[in-house]
This record gives structure tokens, sequence and C-alpha cells, in this order.
């Protein structure tokens, strides 16, 4: 299998680290929303945006409020008889009142029957009350579940038809009261909650049970309610205690609003006078004209007062139960409900924060980076406010701020750990041109980092790959980056793999020394080993290149030992760790003359006599290359067991080797039929066709008596 390296290798892992990143933030950040603790602050977020809002206009509002209050508890001693409901019905409606809703449960029977059965007349003949009851839940430690029972009015008070709604609320863990109960389900039945029901009997929309869907708008009558959850929606609370017109209940007992009583004992001239100055037409508007009345405690005492958004410490000021249902019930009326944003958005929200994180995270200037987290901060806070204030939109703020709270760090934690890797590369990338070997020795000795070598008996190798300029033309440059910088990468790996150091890279050529700058023995072994590596590394290379559709890439392998200069070679400003001498050029040479012959491998004598014992060889010829007058004998490698070959190689092998013999004794004819015998076995067998061809020549033109044998080359 190939390693991934090189330059696409490393983009497509920092795309995987950044991917992780930003998955990990993502996910870090909402799964914190939804602990108890960032749902809290979630919901004091939702409560400051009421605040910055303020309370709503409720100009020409249809509700009041008749309240059970300190003056009415203290006067008649309550729990008071129930007569003086009764009284406080009758009342109400001879002021005109559209309906009247009691907060007030009655779920069992009064200490004064009769009293009960005034009540149950008043109700009776009013038509337009509505009662409350509850759900109770009741756990069954059996069953393991909470069983749910309806609480109606008892009988006694309650005539047959009378509108019921449920008075159950809903509060938050924090005990403010944000939702408002559109419905509870008991026995699969949807019964309607307090304010609906009023809705409900105002707007003549029957008085049947509802059964909800669980998904969409809660849709009843006219109505279309935005859910918040299943049961409930988000209360638009009018503003803080005391908003709805509220009236004690005490008063209203006592006539106090009764202003047809007080007009019929007046005498005719102080009607006149109240004629003149306009007081008949008030005294004559009653407050509970038309107006849908809620009947509630608002003591203390009592214990039905809620905390809800607008409680702050600088104002304390508890509601009254009844003015949670008032609230609801002008909601219905207005048609101004609260929505939240669909939480799918605030998921692609912290997905796109959490991508711009760790952009930000990259940039240079980090006090830039820290002002663009605070805007970001701004920017969510401010438009969750406008979303809230403008268009009744709840914008679920947390996931977005602990997705800046949670990124920012990480990101540089990140940074801070990418720099170090960065240094780190960056003397990997070094360590390619100055080996990493020669840099321990330096560290361990600094005196090396002087000018100067040393002459040493080493191994040098030159690779390159075959027909180079024409698959670069092949290739548009970026195509042509990559694929050279994989094939560098698995055969640099390879020769380091073997012991030897890249001294350096020169386009497609590969220049690497064995021996150096820790001497061993064995340096040709290790060279050989190293180039049969990687003509083997090169052919798997070339099915993938094959499957992947891509150009398919050959080399050619020089390798020469001997005498050299070994050192650093430069200025004293710029130096290179590298080889110089006879022995180098002879090996560059050795790699270009192997196209003469169609090798792979071309080995010098030298090289040959270090390791003929261990690997298999043939000579090739005795060459006289560009710019030396003594020939040079040279030799192919080609594996490094016997056993590596095919046994049609090893035949080849052998006729090659005995028709060298009839070509230097000058019988041509004879040395022609061996190498055609090894042709014929090994089609593609280079060296066989370049002697078949030389014989013919000199059996047509033998060469004079003082021939050597030697073969010229003309290039480099």
């Amino acid at each position: 299998m190939i390693k991934k390296h090189g330059k696409d290798g490393w983009k497509l892992s920092e795309l995987a680290r950044g991917a992780a990143l930003i998955t990990g933030v993502a996910l870090t950040a909402y799964i914190l929303s939804l602990y108890s603790f960032f749902e809290n602050l979630e919901y004091k977020l939702y409560d400051l945006s009421f605040q910055v809002r303020g309370p709503h206009s409720i100009e020409d509002n249809e509700i009041v409020i008749v309240a059970i209050d300190e003056d009415t508890a203290d006067s008649l001693s309550y729990p008071f008889n129930r007569k003086y409901y009764a009284e406080l019905i009758r009342k109400l409606n001879k002021l005109g009142a559209r309906s009247i809703t009691f907060d007030i449960q009655f779920s069992s029977v009064g200490f004064d029957p009769e009293a009960d059965s005034i009540f149950y007349a008043a109700i009776e003949e009013a038509g337009n009350v509505v009662l409350a009851g509850k759900v109770a839940y009741k756990h069954d430690w059996r069953m393991k579940e909470s069983m749910a029972e309806i609480k109606p009015p008892v009988k006694q008070v309650a005539p047959s038809g009378t509108p019921m709604g449920l008075a159950n609320d809903m509060i938050d863990p924090d005990g403010i009261t944000r939702r408002y109960p559109l419905f509870l389900m008991v026995d699969s039945v949807g019964y309607l909650t307090l304010g609906l029901k009023t809705y409900a009997l105002v707007n003549n929309l029957g008085d049947e049970l509802f059964t909800g869907e669980r998904s969409g708008d809660f849709k009843y009558g006219n109505l279309t309610i935005p859910r918040f959850e299943y049961q409930n929606c988000l209360l638009n609370y009018y503003g803080p205690s005391g908003t709805f017109p509220t009236y004690s209940f005490i008063d209203v007992v006592k006539g106090v609003y009764d202003f047809d009583d007080m007009l019929a004992d007046l005498t005719p001239e102080e009607m006149e006078i109240l004629a003149a100055s306009g007081m008949v037409d008030l005294f004559e508007d009653s407050p509970f004209k038309d107006k849908i009345v809620l009947v509630g405690a608002s003591a203390e005492d009592l214990q039905d007062n809620k905390l809800t958004p607008f409680f702050t410490a600088a104002k304390p000021l508890k509601i009254p139960g009844v003015e949670v249902h008032a609230n609801a019930i002008q909601m219905f009326i207005d048609g101004r409900y609260l929505s939240t944003v669909d939480i799918l958005w605030v998921r692609w929200g912290v997905v796109i924060l959490s991508v711009l994180l760790f952009l930000n995270g990259r940039m240079k200037r980090q006090w830039m980076a820290i002002l663009i987290v605070v805007a970001l901060f701004g920017l969510i806070a401010i438009g969750g406010i406008w979303l809230f204030t403008r268009h009744g939109l709840w914008l679920r703020e947390m996931p977005l701020l602990l997705t800046l709270t949670v990124g920012y760090p990480t990101n540089l934690v990140y940074r801070f750990i990418q720099i170090q890797r960065d240094k780190a590369m960056i003397r990997g990338m070094f360590s390619q041109y100055l080996p990493e070997k020669v840099v321990d020795q330096l560290i361990a000795n600094p005196d090396l980092m002087k000018l100067g070598g040393e002459k040493r008996r080493m191994s040098v190798l030159f690779t390159d790959v075959a027909g180079f300029t024409t698959v670069s033309e092949r290739l548009s440059p970026d195509e042509l980056v990559a694929l050279l910088n994989e094939y560098l990468t698995e055969m640099s790996q390879i020769i380091s793999d073997n012991e030897g150091i890249i001294d350096k890279y020169e386009g497609d050529l590969v220049m690497a020394e064995f021996g150096a700058p820790i001497w061993y023995e064995d340096h040709a072994a290790c060279c050989c080993r190293a180039a049969l590596d990687m003509q083997k590394q090169l052919v798997e290379m070339r099915r993938k290149w094959k499957d992947d559709g891509k150009v398919e890439l050959y080399s050619r392998v020089g390798i020469n030992t001997g005498e050299m200069i070994v050192g650093n070679m430069g200025s004293r400003q710029l130096f290179d760790y590298t080889v110089m001498g006879d022995a180098v050029n002879l090996s560059s040479r050795f790699e270009g003359a192997n196209k003469n012959y169609n090798t792979t491998i071309m080995i010098g004598k030298e090289t040959w006599d270090d390791v003929r014992e261990d690997f298999v060889t043939r000579p090739l010829d005795l060459l006289r290359v560009k710019g030396k007058t003594a020939p040079v004998e040279v030799f192919e490698l080609l594996a490094e067991k016997p056993e590596e070959l095919s046994p049609d190689k090893l035949k080849v092998l052998e006729l090659f080797a005995k028709g060298r013999e009839q070509y230097k004794s000058h019988r041509f004819e004879e040395a022609l039929q061996l190498f055609q015998q090894g042709f014929k076995i090994d089609p593609n067998d280079g060296p066989s066709l370049v002697y078949i061809e030389r014989c013919k020549e000199y059996i047509n033109d033998p060469p004079d008596e003082n021939w050597d044998g030697v073969c010229t080359l003309v290039e480099k």
C-alpha cells in the first residue's frame, strides 16, 4: 500500500483536523446548552428581552380583574361565604359584564349549603360564567407513572353545562411563569385551560372537548397559536403586575360601582348640576360594561401570586395568578403571540459560528480576532432582542453564545498547537536539505559548523525519472507537482530507511549518499538495497497510478563507490553538507548510461567488488564516459537474492555471460547466437539487444586487432 505524503496529503489532514475541531466545538456548545444551568441562563436572557421591550399598551382592552385583595380578605374573612360570589355575579351582570371567569376552585362543598345553592342559582341565571377546574397528578409507584385526574367544580355550585377551564399553571424550575398551557390531556381527551375556555365562551366557539394534534400550530376555532411545546405556548406578558384594570372584590359587592342606584337617590336639582358638568355620562359608563371579568386572589396570604419575566430586583412585584390568565386572554384576542426561531436555524448558526471561529483563530493579529468575537457576542445579543421586540421571535441565544465561549479559547489552544507543529514542520522541512543525522551531529559538535570536509570512501546514488520532459508536457503544473511530490516522498523514505541521506533534489533528480555523516562499513550494500527497494516500490506505485488513470513513472539509478570529499561546502553565510569528487561524477554518468542498455540500475566496479557476494549482478560493458580517458567497468544490479528472479531470467543471464566471453574473444557469430537465444527468452532484455546489434555490425565490419571492447559514451 502506498502511503499518503506530500502537499495533498498534508492539506487533507489539515482539512480533517479543522472539520473535527469545528464539529467538536459545535457539539460541545449545543450539548452544554441543554444542561439546566445554561438553560436557566437562557431564560434570564429571555426575561431581559421583556424588560428591554417594556409593557405593551392595552388601551381599550376588553379585560378587567376583580381581585380578592387584602381588604376583601380582611373584611369577609377568607374563605368567605359563597353567597358573596353570587352577589358578585349579579352585581357584575347588572353593570354589563360580558363574561365572568373565576380563577378560584370550588372543588368541595362549602361550609354553608344554602350559600352553595344561592351561588348555583346565580351561575345558572347569569349563563356567562366560567368556572375553574384542575388536573391533579397522582404518582402510582406500582406502575411507575403519574395518573391524571380531573378535579371539576362540585355539582352543588356548578349547574350542568357550565363551562369549565383548567387553572393549572406551568412554572419553570427557577420559579418564573413563562408558558401558558392551552390544554391538558386526561384519558386521551384534551381539556382547555381557563383562558382559552373564556375566549371560547366570549366568541361562541362551543363547549366541545378538544383533542389536540401533537405538532404544528395549535388551532381552535378562529385561533392559530404557535406552540412552544406540545401543550403550551409562550405567554406574551403585556406588562408587570397592575397592567390590567383591577377592582377590589369587596368594593364591587358593596355596590361602590352601582351608579344607577346612586343616580336614583339624587334630587332633580342635583341631576341638573351633574348633567351640566357632564358627570351623568361618567356615572353611567360602568368599568365592567362589555368587559371580560376575571375573578381571582391577589392577597399575598392567599399564595396565588406569580413571578414573571418583568420581576426584577429593582421592581420586585409578583403578579396575581388571575392576571396571568388576563395576559393570556388578551394575547388570544390581539393575536400577538410569541414564537421561537426554529431550532434547526439555531443549529446551523452554531455550525456557522464554529466555522467562523476556526477561520478567526487563524488570523495573525489576535487583537483583531478578539474584536471579532466581542462583536459577534454583541450581534447575537442585540439581534436576539431586536427579533423579540420587533417580531415576537425568541432566539435561543445560549447555544450561539456558548459556541463563542467554548470556540474561541479552543481555537486559541488549537492555534498554539498548530504553531508549535508548524515550527516542527519547518524544522523537518529544513532537515530535508540538511539531514537530521547531520543536524544531530552539529548539535553535539558545533565545530563541525566550520567550512571544509574530509576524504572518505562512500557510496553515492543518483536517480531520476526516465522521459521526464515528455511526462511534464502531458500534465498541468499542479498535476506534475503533485505526481512528482508523491514519487519523491516515497523514494526519499526508502533512502532514509536504508541509512542513506538526501543530498539534494534537482527537479526529478535525487542525489543521496551512504556512509555519512556517520560512517558505516556496508554503505555499498545499503545503497544497492535502497535502489532495488525503490524499483519495487515504483512497480506498486505504477499499479495505483494506472488504476487512477494517471501517468506512470519509470526511473533509472546510478551507483558508484569510491574516495570522495564529504563536508560543509559553500560560503560562510550559506553552506551545504554534500559530497564531491570523480567517484560522485561517475555515479551521475552511470544513471544516464542506463538508457543505452534499457537497464534500471547501473553500478560501478568498486560497488560491485563490495556487493557481488550478496547481490545478483551482471557485467554490462567497459565504458569511457565523457571527460575521462580511462574506461570503467559497469554492472547491472538485478536483485538481492537469485530466488527473486524467474528461471527464465536466470537463463538469460547465463546466456548473456557466455555471449560476452565470445564477444570479447572476437567470436561475434557465436556470441550473436547466444545473445539471440537470451533475447528470444526475454524480448525486453535491453543488454542482449545492444550486443545483438553490435555483433551484427562487427560481423559485417570487424574491428581491428587492437580493439579493446570499450564503448565510448558521447552524452553525459
